[in-house]
């Protein structure tokens, strides 16, 4: 073999691994290790990313979506969770009485309350991350949701999710006004 083939075959071998290394895997190796979910950069290229934007740390993530709702969907419990929603939870207060963000302190808050109708919201967060945030309270901004872990019980968190759902549902008995306070 002539001398000028040896040296593209040797060259060939050196090179195109060091190509690889050095432009097409790092692409790979990050994209397939970053810690960045899928869900999270598709809210950043959102017109509506600070409202989308969890509110749970991307380190407890994980286990919240893993937190399964303990209490039934139906009249009674929409009933008992629309009294702690009004009353002992204060809910109302930020959130408003039709859970649209837009209750009387809501305007001194940054970042605003949650419009729970917003159909957009309800589809992307779990019941474990609304849980979570009723449980531990929000960080953000000047100002951010408080913690009501102390204050309710599981059972009454739990039925608080299933309310604010009911909130994103047309037709939802939570804006129905057959539910009596």
């Amino acid at each position: 073999m002539k001398i000028w083939k040896w040296g593209l075959l040797l060259a060939t071998i050196l090179i195109v691994p060091l190509y690889l290394t050095f432009t097409v895997l790092p692409d790979r190796v990050y994209a397939e290790h970053n810690h960045e979910s899928h869900e999270h950069q598709a809210l950043e290229s959102s017109p509506d990313h600070e409202i989308l934007e969890p509110r749970v740390p991307a380190g407890k993530m994980a286990e919240t979506k893993a937190l399964k709702n303990i209490v039934a969907v139906n009249a009674k419990t929409l009933s008992e969770a629309r009294e702690i929603f009004t009353g002992k939870g204060t809910c109302y207060t930020c959130h408003g009485e039709k859970g649209k963000g837009d209750g009387e302190n809501a305007g001194s808050m940054n970042p605003a309350p949650r419009d729970f109708t917003y159909t957009p919201w309800q589809k992307l967060r779990t019941d474990g991350e609304i849980f979570w945030a009723i449980t531990n309270g929000t960080a953000g901004g000047e100002s951010g949701m408080p913690p009501f872990g102390d204050m309710l019980s599981d059972e009454e968190r739990w039925t608080l999710v299933n309310y604010i759902r009911e909130f994103g549902k047309t037709g939802g008995l939570a804006n129905n006004s057959s539910i009596k306070n």
